[in-house]
């Protein structure tokens, strides 16, 4: 690898493991303060939205926000590099502007990040996180082989990544709207299809919170929570014969490597919903999610054409 390429490489891998940090750090931040307002998690999940001090330790704080502003000046050093680079590995230059573009709004996002009361908010944050995380993996891709795939089978990763979107989409109204035990049944809330209607889908809507901050889930939690529930299912059929797919077309690693992520992360949201959101399984249900997506990122980018 040549030097410039060298110290390239170097930079986005660093950059992806500061952004890996971040998202975990950002999550536990919401999940223990800026989202739940109490320190005794779960017992007043949601509950308490009247603006108390986040509970999370200072140095949680400190390390996100020096981890943050050193993630802005390495994806100007990015996106920099690969204009400098356009000519010899123009795949690189989209992506790394994309990911200051996205660094741009996080920074913005920034501003309302403690406002519990707009899903907008956390869900823009989550999705800005992962997508940044995608991105940075998607330039680290441009330095490792491809191989040889029929356009049947990337068209099917293609619609596995898109369908993991949308409920990683999903995962995240859940979580904004505080809308995770609102049906903790195996069967779910009875009836909640009668009451179902798109605006409970509207990340923009501002949760109505009574006098004293004592939020309750009503109707439309119940709804994005069922709807999570439906679409893991579908999510869950779809990619887990994606992985019989791959490894049918010699592709084993990678198809063993799917099904395996994708039954741990069903049975991780099982149970967190089973055990009271132990913050424990919540942060690995998200790093989880996070690992499914990049192995989708991953296929999508290095299936060619035979």
């Amino acid at each position: 690898m040549a030097d410039g390429n060298r110290v390239f490489h170097g930079l986005v891998l660093f950059t992806f493991a500061l952004m890996a940090i971040i998202i975990l750090l950002s999550a536990h931040m919401r999940l223990t303060g800026a989202g739940l307002g109490c320190p005794d998690r779960p017992a007043c999940y949601g509950h308490n939205l009247a603006g108390l001090a986040p509970p999370h330790p200072n140095w949680i704080n400190t390390t996100h926000r020096i981890a943050a502003s050193t993630m802005g000046f390495t994806a100007l050093a990015i996106t920099s590099l690969a204009w400098r680079r356009r000519r010899v590995a123009p795949g690189d230059f989209p992506p790394a502007l994309a990911l200051l573009g996205l660094t741009a709004f996080l920074a913005v996002l920034g501003k309302w990040t403690h406002n519990a009361h707009l899903p907008a908010v956390a869900l823009g944050n989550l999705l800005g996180g992962l997508g940044m995380l995608a991105l940075l993996w998607r330039l680290h891709l441009g330095y490792v082989p491809r191989y040889a795939a029929s356009s049947r089978l990337r068209r099917w990763v293609s619609l596995g990544l898109g369908l993991l979107v949308v409920q990683i989409t999903l995962g995240g109204m859940v979580s904004a709207s505080f809308a995770a035990l609102s049906c903790t049944g195996p069967s779910g809330c009875d009836g909640w299809l009668q009451h179902a209607s798109l605006a409970d889908f509207n990340p923009f809507q501002v949760l109505k919170v009574p006098q004293g901050g004592n939020f309750i889930p009503g109707a439309a939690q119940q709804t994005l929570h069922m709807a999570h529930r439906f679409s893991a299912l579908l999510v869950f059929c779809y990619l887990a014969w994606l992985g019989a797919c791959l490894i049918r077309e010699n592709l084993r690693r990678s198809g063993m490597l799917l099904i395996a992520a994708l039954t741990l992360q069903v049975a991780l949201g099982i149970s967190a919903v089973a055990y009271s959101l132990p913050l424990f399984l919540v942060l690995l249900h998200n790093a989880t999610a996070a690992f499914l997506l990049l192995i989708l990122v991953s296929l999508n980018y290095r299936l060619r054409r035979r």
